[in-house]
């Protein structure tokens, strides 16, 4: 083999393999955001059995947050681990204020001047509602009526608890056999919240 054809299929085995390196990477990224390798798919008899697993956690839970969260806000917190929140959203009762809606944000920031005029969190505030989703086994939860609890993101979409606080809330809402199931007076779960439109639940039992 002569040095020169050496040296070219060299170039074209490392190009190739280049190549196919970055292929397996798009792969993996579209089957990471779209339900894929890293991510289950939940059925909705699933999802009711995790949530009455959690279902005294989840009570302990949404108590706390009602205790620390401003009165003249609704407040959307998720993290995506210990020291990023996924998401973040605050939004006033007075309308003329400004809304705030935010990713990856440090955890620290929390407590530190940044939101410390909108939310007044302490460290040991923010860990504990931290340690709260983790015994309940969530992520995120949601101000509102009813309160919604995220349990775990699949594709572009979450799978949450919507627990009723109101008597006189319409479940109606809440029972569309697509985004939302009804299950009892207390409890509607929901598949959906992401970025391509409505979303169903894929697996039904």
């Amino acid at each position: 083999m002569s040095p020169v054809f050496k040296y070219i299929l060299i170039g074209f085995t490392t190009i190739m393999g280049l190549l196919m390196i970055c292929f397996l990477y798009m792969v993996i990224s579209i089957a990471s955001v779209f339900g894929g390798i890293f991510e289950r798919d939940y059925s909705i008899d699933e999802l009711k059995t995790e949530y009455n697993d959690k279902e005294k956690e989840i009570d302990d839970l949404i108590k706390y947050f009602n205790q620390i969260k401003p009165k003249d806000k609704n407040v959307a917190i998720e993290f995506k681990n210990d020291k990023i929140l996924e998401r973040l959203v605050i939004v006033p009762s007075d309308t003329a204020k400004k809304s705030y809606q935010g990713w990856d944000i440090n955890v620290k920031s929390l407590y530190q001047q940044e939101f410390k005029k909108d939310l007044n969190w302490s460290e040991d505030q923010v860990d504990e509602l931290k340690n709260r989703l983790d015994e309940a086994n969530c992520i995120s939860i949601e101000d509102g009526e009813p309160i919604k609890i995220g349990f775990k993101r699949y594709g572009m979409g979450m799978y949450s608890f919507n627990v009723f606080q109101k008597n006189e809330t319409d479940r109606s809402l809440f029972n569309d056999g697509c985004t939302y199931i009804l299950v009892n007076y207390k409890l509607a779960l929901e598949y959906g919240g992401g970025a391509i439109g409505r979303q169903c639940f894929s697996k039904q039992n």
